[in-house]
């Protein structure tokens, strides 16, 4: 009998925790917050009316999606780009534009890199005005495959263009910038930008692609605004651009965002943009779902007319086991004049006016405003997790689900429960070992003060209040992204200064850099740090006789490694390394370079 309750326990305990969904910490919880709720609770009267308008037929025939479906579980690159070439035939097709000579989208490669001396400041990446007329998302951060950081900013007021786009890349974690190229245009005005990083082939660094979207428009307004892209290697060759989409007569389209499934796929990465379309006097058309499965070359598309005002759509991908891999899109959904809720459809990978309806939020005179969603990416037989980050009536929250959207935790803190925010953005990370892979961070009203937390769902970790050091906008979103060095994992964050002008950007454990001293040396030398013992800071030298690629990292006394400060090919000569250990424990560290057939270690102490 004991034996039999014991068993009957189990069962129950298990069944609540199966119907649940995946546990969460409960750190983030305010009274408002619901866990576990179904994905459909949050749906309105006036929503179950417009349910039809989102379930058009499919075009696309069955046993194509199946062989695809097939071609992807196997991870069969060849397979999937074949029959996707099959099915991009189904799809309706935006051509790309031939612009004129006089509108083209022009590309500088010659401006010197930024390479500031900031020490315990945030790095100055790009020093000039950043647009905003155009909306509050004027760059973006992301990290490559490659493992280097790549910041887009949107310029405004370059003199000689009305649209002018800066691309920096940094190979030391965020310590130095190095510019590689600004894209110009004298007729177009560039709106919102959307930045991916894809790597085309697996074992060479410098086929890193890096692909900008945006809107554009010959008036301020924006009205009658066509989507267009930038993209070039890493390396600044081989550039191209072009407008891929106009919209219908007397409409236009705003706040692109961008998503691939390249964390998957090296050639046969395809790429997804979506953006709203609305009339020029802001009547909602739809939400345009651009697919790119030849790198930019071409694209297919289609309307997700929902019946309702949807805003500032913000998209990821979300690789699945079973049927077609799907977008999911965050989107603010007006229901009235003081009644905003956050939705999420979620849609095919092929472009379809099919979509299921998430309906994440339900309040009264609550507006849920601007969301930006992330999707861990993962093996694709992992449940996924979602991140969606918003305002609620200007108090940062969030809302999340830790299997693909089945069920949702609403209305979790992001900030302070008094600390009024403007705008959110998030990100996330593929590696879960040591938790930290879900990140996100917020501009505070003031505008002076931009908060970053690091966490899991539920448990976002500390708050790290007023993380810049220079004043900051409130007129533009700040954005985040997680560095990965190895096994470890960093906040990034970048933002405007007031103005808005100048772009700062800022990491957790962010090392003080490389200097160059230019004096060419006769040997191979790695000299011992100064001073030693240190506390915080402290420099070592070190010189190399000829160009190498040099790796210079530092590890704790158990022989972990706790940073990466050099990770790039040097040119012949002396240079000195500051390394800010204000985060770490005090104790014996060590520090080796390698540089071509060179390697030397040393030893240092930290004291507190």
């Amino acid at each position: 009998m004991n034996t039999t309750k014991i068993l009957l326990r189990t069962f129950l305990i298990l069944s609540v925790l199966f119907m649940t969904g995946l546990a969460y910490a409960q750190t983030d919880i305010t009274s408002d917050t619901k866990l576990n709720m179904p994905n459909d609770w949050g749906m309105k009267s006036i929503e179950k009316a417009g349910l039809m308008k989102v379930n058009s037929p499919n075009p696309i025939p069955q046993n194509l999606l199946d062989q695809y479906k097939n071609a992807k579980l196997q991870h069969n690159e060849s397979e999937k780009m074949r029959i996707g070439n099959e099915i991009n035939k189904y799809l309706d097709h935006s051509p790309t534009v031939i612009e004129k000579p006089e509108e083209k989208t022009i590309c500088i490669r010659n401006v010197p890199p930024f390479d500031p001396d900031w020490y315990n400041n945030d790095v100055l990446v790009y020093s000039g005005d950043v647009g905003y007329a155009g909306g509050y998302r004027q760059i973006d951060l992301k990290q490559g495959e490659d493992g280097w950081l790549y910041l887009a900013v949107n310029r405004s007021n370059v003199s000689g263009y009305h649209g002018s786009i800066a691309l920096y890349r940094s190979s030391n974690g965020g310590a130095n910038w190095t510019f590689i190229s600004s894209f110009n245009n004298t007729t177009y005005y560039f709106g919102c930008i959307t930045m991916l990083v894809e790597k085309r082939h697996a074992t060479v660094d410098d086929s890193t692609r890096i692909s900008i979207f945006f809107n554009q428009s010959t008036s301020t307004t924006f009205n009658d605004a066509s989507l267009a892209y930038v993209s070039i290697l890493r390396t600044g060759a081989t550039f191209y651009a072009a407008q891929f989409a106009v919209p219908a007569s007397g409409n236009k389209y705003e706040y692109p965002t961008a998503c691939s499934d390249g964390m998957y796929y090296n050639t046969a990465t395809y790429m997804h943009v979506v953006a709203r379309e609305c009339t020029n006097s802001g009547t909602q058309v739809g939400i345009r779902h651009f697919l790119t499965a030849d790198w930019c070359i071409s694209f297919s598309n289609a309307l997700i007319n929902t019946g309702f005002t949807d805003m500032y759509p913000s998209a990821a991908y979300s690789e699945k086991s079973t049927s077609t891999d799907s977008i999911y899109i965050a989107v603010e959904r007006r229901l009235s004049s003081t009644d905003y809720d956050i939705r999420a459809l979620i849609t095919s990978e092929w472009p379809t006016a099919q979509c299921y309806v998430y309906y994440i939020t339900s309040g009264s005179n609550v507006k849920y405003e601007k969301p930006c969603i992330t999707v861990q990416q993962q093996q694709y037989s992992v449940p996924r997790r979602v991140l969606i980050t918003c305002t609620r009536n200007n108090i940062a929250r969030y809302h999340c689900s830790a299997n693909g959207g089945q069920t949702w935790s609403v209305d979790l803190a992001l900030g302070g429960l008094y600390q009024l925010a403007d705008y959110t953005w998030c990100n996330s990370d593929s590696l879960t070992s040591g938790n930290g892979y879900l990140m996100a961070c917020f501009v505070d009203q003031n505008g002076d003060s931009v908060t970053v937390r690091r966490g899991i769902l539920g448990d976002l970790g500390n708050y790290l209040y007023k993380r810049n050091s220079v004043m900051s906008t409130g007129m533009l979103a700040p954005v985040c992204a997680i560095y990965k060095s190895g096994s470890n994992k960093y906040s990034a964050f970048a933002y405007a200064g007031q103005g808005p002008t100048n772009l700062y950007f800022n990491q957790e454990n962010l090392q003080t850099g490389i200097r160059k001293l230019g004096e060419v040396p006769v040997k191979f030398e790695l000299m011992q740090n100064y001073p030693n013992p240190f506390n915080p800071v402290t420099t070592i030298r070190f010189s190399i006789n000829k160009d190498e690629n040099v790796m210079f990292n530092i590890y704790d006394v158990l022989g972990n490694e706790v940073a990466t400060i050099v990770n790039e090919r040097l040119t012949a000569n002396t240079y000195d390394i500051s390394w800010d250990a204000s985060s770490y424990s005090s104790g014996v560290y060590f520090y080796r370079i390698i540089a071509g057939d060179n390697v030397s270690v040393k030893k240092m102490m930290l004291v507190k």
